[in-house]
Order: C-alpha cells, then sequence, then structure tokens
C-alpha cells in the first residue's frame, strides 16, 4: 500500500505559527521515508503568502472544512490523516474513515479527543479525567515531553552552558507568533527600566503579530523591538515567556525560562511543569502578575546565577531534540 499522509494544519491569525512548523520538520522526515506528504488546511494570510512549497497543499471550503477534508482523504486514498491543531470532529465523519484511513491527532485536546486511533501529547499536566472517555482498544496513547516536535531551526542552535563566570546582561521576551492577548506589551508596561540600566530587554514579535500598531514609538535606551529570530532570541541570557511551544523549544537548549500564562489553562500547565520539573521559574497569569513581582523575579535572577544555572540544567534533562524521530517510529507502525 502506498504511504500517503494528509496533514491538516491550520496557520496564521489567532491559530499562530507553531503548528505549522513542527508539522513541516515532520513532514521533511516523513518524506525521508517515502511518504507522499499533502497539506490542507483553512485560508489565511500565512499561507496565501507561502510560496515555493515543496508539498502539495490544498486551501479546504471555509464553510465546511471538516467534511470537505474527510472527502479529499477518502478520494485520494490517503492512509493517515494526522491533525495538529485544537479541532473538533463528530464521531459519524471519523467513522467514515475507518479501515481506510488511520487518524492522528498531535495535541489536539479537544472534547473529540477520544476519537482518534493514535494520540500524541506531548505535555505531562494532564491529569486522569481528561482521559476518561479513551478506549485502550480503539486508541493507542503516547503521553509525555519526549513527543515534543520543534521547529528545524530549533535543532541547529547551540544548546546553552551556563558557568559561574556568567552574568545577566540580555533578557529577551517571546509571547507567540500572533499573541492575540498582548502579552508583549503588557510585559513591556510592567518593567521598571530605570532600575535595570546595566541590562538589555530585546522584545521579540512574530511575523503573525496581531498588535504590530501598539509596538511603542518612543522606550528606554535598554529596550529593543525585533523580530522573531531563533538564532537571535537563543543569544539572550535569560527568557522572559508567555507559556507555549517555543517555550518548550528553547527549554530544550537550556535557555533559562521566566514563564508567563495568557489564559488561565496556559498558566496552569506552566505552573504544573514547574511544579513537577523545577525547569522554568512560573510567574502565574499575565492578568494578575503586578510591577513589583515582575521586577523583584528580574531582581533575583540578576543577583543570583545559580537560579539560570539550574534551570537550564534541568531543562535539558527532560527535554532533548528527538520528538521528531520518535513520532515518525510511531506512524511506521500504524
Amino acid at each position: 500500500m502506498d504511504k500517503k499522509i494528509l496533514f491538516r494544519v491550520d496557520a496564521g491569525g489567532k491559530v499562530g505559527l507553531g503548528h505549522f512548523y513542527r508539522s513541516y520538520n515532520l513532514a521533511l522526515a516523513l518524506k525521508d521515508k517515502a511518504y507522499l506528504v499533502t497539506f490542507v488546511h483553512e485560508k489565511s494570510n500565512f499561507w496565501d503568502a507561502i510560496s515555493d512549497f515543496e508539498f502539495k497543499h490544498i486551501e479546504l471550503d471555509s464553510s465546511n472544512a471538516n467534511n470537505n477534508m474527510f472527502d479529499i482523504c477518502l478520494k485520494e486514498n490517503y492512509t493517515i490523516l494526522y491533525i495538529d491543531g485544537i479541532i473538533e470532529f463528530d464521531s459519524a465523519s471519523i467513522k467514515k474513515l475507518k479501515d481506510k484511513t488511520k487518524v492522528v491527532f498531535y495535541q489536539n485536546i479537544s472534547k473529540s479527543r477520544h476519537l482518534a486511533d493514535v494520540f500524541i501529547l506531548p505535555s505531562i499536566h494532564q491529569e486522569k479525567p481528561f482521559f476518561k472517555k479513551f478506549s485502550t482498544k480503539s486508541t493507542k496513547i503516547f503521553q509525555g515531553l519526549e513527543y515534543f516536535t520543534f521547529n528545524s531551526k530549533i535543532s541547529k542552535l547551540t544548546t546553552k552552558q551556563i558557568s559561574s563566570n556568567n552574568s545577566l546582561k540580555n533578557i529577551g521576551i517571546i509571547c507567540g507568533g500572533s499573541d492575540p492577548k498582548n502579552v508583549m506589551l503588557s510585559i513591556f508596561e510592567l518593567i521598571d527600566y530605570k532600575e535595570w540600566d546595566t541590562l538589555t530587554f530585546n522584545f521579540y514579535y512574530g511575523d503573525n503579530y496581531m498588535h504590530q500598531e501598539s509596538i511603542p514609538k518612543r522606550y528606554a535606551n535598554n529596550v529593543s523591538f525585533l523580530p522573531y529570530n531563533v538564532n537571535s532570541i537563543n543569544k539572550n541570557d535569560v527568557l522572559i515567556a508567555a507559556f507555549g511551544v517555543s517555550t518548550y523549544e528553547f527549554m530544550a537548549l537550556g535557555m533559562p525560562i521566566i514563564s508567563i500564562g495568557h489564559q488561565e489553562a496556559n498558566a496552569n500547565a506552566s505552573k504544573i511543569l514547574a511544579e513537577k520539573t523545577n525547569s522554568i521559574y512560573h510567574l502565574g497569569l499575565i492578568d494578575l502578575l503586578t510591577k513589583e513581582v515582575l521586577n523583584q523575579t528580574i531582581r533575583k535572577f540578576a543577583s543570583n546565577l545559580t537560579i539560570s544555572q539550574k534551570l537550564s540544567e534541568k531543562s535539558k534533562q527532560i527535554l532533548d531534540l528527538k520528538g521528531i524521530e520518535r513520532i515518525v517510529k510511531i506512524i511506521e507502525t500504524i
């Protein structure tokens, strides 16, 4: 049987771009394994702007995207449907694929998560109730931080080695590609720059940043607003990060992370990761974060290098860059 895999990856706007970059990295690995890869997606400015994309990609009917996707899957005889994103499906549609196409959900934490043949969850904060609807007979579950898949650019970066000779000079701030809640501006307004005249604060906005007009026109001399670039970001000594895929990417490189949640569920995931692994410094929900707490935290990191060293080492212990290899092995056994 031909090895044909259909990727459903919406990207752009509020969805962000993390789903795309990690799926693209996986698609390249599967191509090397002789899989025929096709992407399907809803319409977005991001997908409209893509040129020279090496895989076939199809824009779905926005009024009936899921059914359109299922029709393509059946008509073109795809053996695997790989879905990266939080997307709801009805059981009747999934059943149409039975015995013809295997359905893989990657981090699809929607209510329909139990409908997948293979469910891959690269996190550790979900408790038993989350898995209540799953049937071990019909769904294979793979959960753990070892299943994280990253943007291919991350694997080319240098892993951080923090020594006692280091000092805190540069703090980077990342808030995701689209940052719909504009966490970046909130963090910018909380920092007391006069206190930190020896530190540089680099704010990185994504290609898909939804609030370009809010970037301040005037700011302190030790502040920069820069386009998101992983090479530049990795040169910082510490990151303040809105908790998400990028947080895990830089953790895998040993970057000390001060983590902030942009919504309650997100903040809870950050808190549990911090409590279970001691690999990030958790500051809670952005809505509740005060100027005093954020500047006190910066003060701790500036005066005690041991905090950064411990976070860096713990991060490298719990995460690596082999997630793509593990997912490929899972797909090959389907």
